[in-house]
């Protein structure tokens, strides 16, 4: 990815008119010097009968009008253009600006979600909003350095014509400045880079003060070690590069303001010692060199941005190479109908930088429409893994998942996904419900589920858009709830979603959506630690260490001794290929643990959850 690349491809013509335009600006600018020059030199009798012939305009007395009238032509001229050509390559900066953060918006929608993870939100944060700015103020100073250095180039040929000994001397001495000016400016952006690299820690840090500051609040050693080990040690790494790169910049930038006057001071004190020079030729050279002063200041003083730019165009291009494509065919296959998910002989290697990493599987399983599964287990035993497994998120690296005779493959991964929803731990709320047409219908339904879900004092649904999204931690997750109920998948995944709910939604939520759910047919997978609502489930999934620990499956209901039908009947399949039978009376009283005023509410409503949904 080169800084002018960009935007040459995006919009050649207008790049090329703008370079022209600094072209001839350089060129005019470089041509007002000579022009001055010829007018007042000394001798010169060329131009005596033109001045002795003032012309007068709105009131002005003007001596050597045709010079006067090409000197304020040139002027406008220089004016004119130079201005076209910024505000050209302005506009074609903000496309490429808006072009870059496009094709990363698009990278990162279309990238596998493990190498999003590993990347992580802060590298990927931090190239959107700090290097794609600095690449295109890197490429916007192009018109300007062009036209310096084009007007530079016109200077020295003046030179070259006045005296060609004064030529090569100056030559030389911009040559000498140019390199010396480069070793401070190689420290400084060796300090640039290292400056970079320590801000995607600082932005990680940052966000962890944000979202964690509610931890840290409670624990002032864990809030005092955080600030020194982690979010300070970044913050002084990057404040000590910048203030290094910085402080080498500026320097080299006064030396670079002060290097015309360097020479000017070479050849008035030195250089005549050695050279004939006349009056005349030194009093053009002088101006020459004085109006070269602040193109040659302008010119070094865009190379610490230039720098800049160009650490920033390496971290982006090596983000997009980081970034890689999912692997899904551009066609995808219709999804089949399906009746069961099975997993045969599923695994996932986590790789580690370091070691053996952690695999999850093989795993054989099923999981049906119409059918309530569980997945337990304790902390690192794999049910994220498995969760991103069943949402088609992680890829398997062995074994086949089947969506009913369909296989998961590159050609039906996709159309495969859109039949799963999924609330997770890390859930996102977006304030409003997306990829819907049918406003009117959806009102409704909004309207209907905000209601059901006791959400309506709190949240009203407008022009598409939900009122507010500051809500308990409680509330936004029946607010995804709600989002995901109106996408009507076939296959639903719950993370862990009643652990913020208070007893009355948690029983709401097992005992009255799950159930409603289950009989509009869908597949659902809930990832849950609440062992005393395990009855509403039709197979529960224990994992341990990435295995299968046991799989209880419901085969029927019995009766208890008193001869009342009790709750299902499990068969537990463990590791040890046995079969443990387990009775649980499932007639479980949620009276005792809803409100009769909530309860009358809540069932009343989601008892339409099937029947609504379904018209």
């Amino acid at each position: 990815m080169k800084l002018f690349s960009q935007f040459s491809a995006r919009a050649p013509n207008r790049v090329f008119v703008s370079i022209l335009l600094g072209g001839l600006s350089g060129i005019c600018y470089s041509l007002l010097i000579p022009l001055v020059l010829s007018v007042i030199k000394d001798g010169d009798r060329r131009f005596d009968e033109v001045a002795a012939a003032p012309t007068h305009l709105f009131g002005l007395e003007i001596a050597n009008a045709p010079f006067a009238a090409v000197f304020a032509l040139v002027c406008v001229f220089i004016l004119v253009a130079r201005t076209l050509s910024q505000i050209m390559l302005t506009r074609v900066a903000i496309d490429v600006a808006s072009d870059l953060r496009t094709r990363m918006y698009a990278r990162i929608a279309n990238a596998p979600l493990p190498a999003l993870e590993r990347i992580g939100a802060a590298r990927m944060i931090a190239a959107l909003t700090t290097d794609v700015p600095r690449i295109v103020l890197g490429a916007r100073m192009m018109p300007d350095l062009l036209i310096n250095i084009v007007t530079l180039i016109g200077m020295l040929g003046f030179l070259l014509v006045l005296n060609s000994d004064v030529f090569v001397f100056v030559l030389g001495c911009i040559a000498f400045g140019v390199a010396s000016y480069q070793i401070p400016m190689l420290f400084g952006r060796r300090h640039f880079i290292r400056a970079r690299h320590g801000f995607d820690g600082l932005q990680e840090s940052i966000q962890g003060l944000i979202h964690g500051i509610k931890e840290l609040k409670l624990n002032d050693s864990k809030r005092q070690a955080f600030f020194d080990d982690v979010l300070m040690a970044h913050e002084h790494q990057v404040r000590s590069s910048e203030k290094a790169g910085h402080t080498l910049v500026r320097a080299a930038s006064n030396y670079g303001d002060l290097l015309s006057f360097f020479v000017i001071g070479s050849i008035l004190f030195i250089f005549v010692n050695y050279h004939l020079v006349s009056t005349p030729e030194l009093i053009g050279v002088i101006m020459a060199l004085l109006y070269i002063t602040g193109p040659v200041a302008m010119i070094l003083n865009y190379i610490p941005q230039l720098t800049v730019s160009r650490v920033s165009v390496q971290r982006v291009a090596k983000l997009f190479e980081e970034i890689p494509a999912e692997s899904i065919d551009t066609v995808q296959e219709p999804a089949a109908q399906w009746d069961c998910v099975r997993f045969e002989q599923v695994s996932y290697h986590h790789q580690a930088a370091e070691g053996a990493g952690f695999q999850v599987g093989p795993l054989d399983l099923q999981i049906r429409k119409g059918q309530i599964t569980f997945i337990v287990g304790g902390n690192g035993s794999g049910k994220s893994t498995l969760s991103k497994l069943i949402t088609l998120h992680y890829r398997p690296t062995g074994g086949n998942i089947h969506f009913g005779e369909q296989t998961l493959s590159d050609a039906t991964i996709g159309s495969l996904r859109q039949s799963i929803g999924a609330i997770y731990s890390d859930y996102y709320l977006f304030d409003r419900v997306l990829g819907s047409e049918e406003r009117e219908r959806l009102t409704e339904l909004v309207e209907h589920y905000l209601k059901a879900l006791q959400l309506d004092h709190k949240v009203k649904y407008r022009d598409g858009k939900f009122s507010t999204l500051s809500l308990s931690d409680g509330q936004r997750r029946r607010m995804a709830l709600l989002a995901a109920i109106l996408d009507d998948k076939d296959l639903y995944l719950f993370d862990e979603w009643a652990a913020d709910q208070d007893p009355t939604f948690k029983a709401v939520f097992y005992y009255e959506i799950l159930p409603a759910l289950k009989r509009r047919n869908k597949a659902i997978v809930a990832i849950s630690h609440d062992d005393r609502y395990f009855d509403v489930a039709d197979q529960v999934v224990t994992l341990e260490d990435g295995k299968l620990a046991s799989v209880t499956v419901r085969e029927s209901e019995y009766v208890n001794e008193s001869g009342a039908t009790g709750g299902p009947k499990f068969v537990m399949r463990g590791g040890q290929d046995r079969d443990v039978v387990a009775t649980h009376d499932a007639t479980t009283d949620i009276e005792d643990s809803i409100p009769h005023s909530t309860e009358a509410l809540v069932r009343n409503e989601l008892a339409q959850l099937a029947s609504n949904d379904g018209a």
